[in-house]
């Protein structure tokens, strides 16, 4: 798990990188633009042959109210690290997915994915799911040394209702009921 310190200097260089204008943020919330060898510094969200480096903010429209944040790197070295948090802070639960996935120009692809429950006011269980995987792969080496750096990458999250949870606590929390019928609108 990444902590607020090591969470605050990361911010704290990308900011000082985005104020030199050494760094660009894409404008999109989802993906990133495919990337070739040799790019310009100033174009979004990579520092040429340095690494992939994708990390948002995530929010849902329609009044869902889950939330968080996800950071995914990936070096030349064949490091990486794929880390996150996502917290509920309504009544129903959810089940969370988030998958990030690395295209290199050779056409290698490397797939970073994570799921879990966010449980609401109405079921048991944390309202949060972190995540932190890093390592290194001989694998990303060789697609990255293969495609001469070039690379395009995007990032998806989803969350879905667990409306059977959210019924059951509802009747739950009335009282015992002989007979449940259920009209669906």
């Amino acid at each position: 798990m990444v902590s607020i310190l090591e969470r605050r200097g990361v911010t704290a260089v990308l900011s000082a990188l985005l104020a030199a204008g050494t760094l660009t943020v894409p404008a999109t919330a989802e993906a990133a633009t495919p990337r070739a060898a040799g790019a310009a510094v100033a174009d979004p969200a990579v520092l040429p042959m340095q690494g992939v480096v994708l990390g948002r903010n995530v929010t849902f429209g329609g009044g869902v109210p889950v939330g968080g944040w996800y950071s995914l790197s990936v070096f030349p070295s064949g490091t990486y690290s794929y880390s996150g948090h996502m917290h509920v802070s309504g009544a129903p639960s959810y089940t969370f997915a988030g998958v990030c996935v690395v295209r290199f120009t050779n056409g290698t692809a490397f797939v970073f994915q994570t799921s879990g429950r966010l449980h609401g006011t109405f079921e048991s269980g944390s309202r949060d799911h972190n995540w932190s995987t890093s390592g290194s792969r001989q694998s990303i080496r060789d697609a990255w040394k293969n495609s001469g750096g070039g690379w395009n990458a995007r990032c998806s999250n989803r969350v879905d209702i667990d409306l059977g949870a959210l019924v059951n606590s509802t009747v739950q929390a009335v009282g015992y009921a002989a007979r449940v019928i259920a009209i669906v609108a």
